[in-house]
């Protein structure tokens, strides 16, 4: 239950909703990606397959929280209009992809819930730098008031749009390997319903920032955002590196994928190995 709460894993959730909008915008990327993973995810790793071990009940609780996060997480992400809690509900969302990977506790899942890790911390720090360069830019981040900004923000937009695709499972972006992998790992484990679920709540993610892209990046540009600029260049170089790693972690997977992955899921399966690294 804590380290549930400190990933905001369903029904544990209820506080980062409300702390990402409070929170200014680089702070909401630090918490959402590395937070909530290092104090919430990582624990769960290091706990229960060094410390405790992975047995039966364990894995279930945690395939059964991750499902339900991936589900109550998108459905309540459609729905909102403030750019900052969609994004909070997503993070929610996502996380549940990692659970659902580590619970499996298979070679694949645990490889598929690393990388989906590392990816989500890098495509949802992207997402929340845009967020804030938008409210920076025009005052706001409700979706309703907003619109065609990739004319005025074209860097910008284009770091948004980048990785809208990234979390939504679009190949070639680094968002499409890591769900792909925890896809097949639940197929071989026989989560044939799981795994529907997995693919539909990608779906779901993708309907979600098809509806973030309408109302910020295209259609006409409201009369109060005609003298709307682009923002500083450090902001721009900031979102230019995230959106590199995006595009370089998807396209160059074949090549280091095996190399990294497969030794941390190899890591994590072996505890004793594990200790022998961590404490030389």
């Amino acid at each position: 239950m804590g380290f549930g709460l400190k990933s905001a894993m369903v029904p544990f959730h209820a506080w980062l909703p409300d702390a990402h909008p409070s929170a200014p915008a680089p702070i909401s990327a630090m918490l959402s990606g590395l937070i909530i993973k290092a104090l919430g995810i990582y624990c769960v790793i290091r706990v229960f397959f060094i410390i405790l071990g992975m047995v039966p009940i364990i894995k279930t609780i945690l395939m059964v929280m991750g499902g339900l996060s991936m589900v109550i997480g998108v459905f309540l992400a459609v729905g909102q209009w403030d750019f900052k809690r969609l994004l909070a509900y997503h993070s929610i969302s996502q996380m549940g992809y990692v659970m659902v990977g580590i619970g499996l506790a298979t070679p694949l899942g645990i490889i598929g819930g690393l990388f989906h890790l590392l990816n989500h911390a890098i495509f949802k720090s992207l997402l929340f730098l845009c967020s804030g360069a938008f409210e920076y830019s025009t005052g706001t981040r409700q979706l309703k008031h907003l619109g065609g900004l990739i004319k005025k923000m074209p860097w910008t937009g284009t770091s948004c749009s980048i990785a809208a695709l990234s979390i939504s499972g679009v190949p070639p972006l680094n968002g499409f390997w890591s769900k792909v992998i925890i896809v097949v790992a639940l197929i071989q484990a026989e989560y044939y319903l799981l795994a529907v679920v997995t693919v539909f709540v990608s779906f779901m993610t993708l309907i979600s920032f098809i509806k973030v892209q309408k109302y910020t990046l295209f259609g006409d540009l409201p009369k109060n955002l005609l003298k709307v600029k682009e923002v500083p260049v450090l902001m721009i170089v900031g979102m230019g590196i995230l959106a590199f790693l995006c595009i370089a972690l998807g396209v160059f997977y074949p090549i280091y994928g095996n190399m990294l992955l497969e030794s941390a899921g190899e890591l994590l399966s072996n505890p004793m190995q594990y200790i022998d690294y961590a404490m030389p």
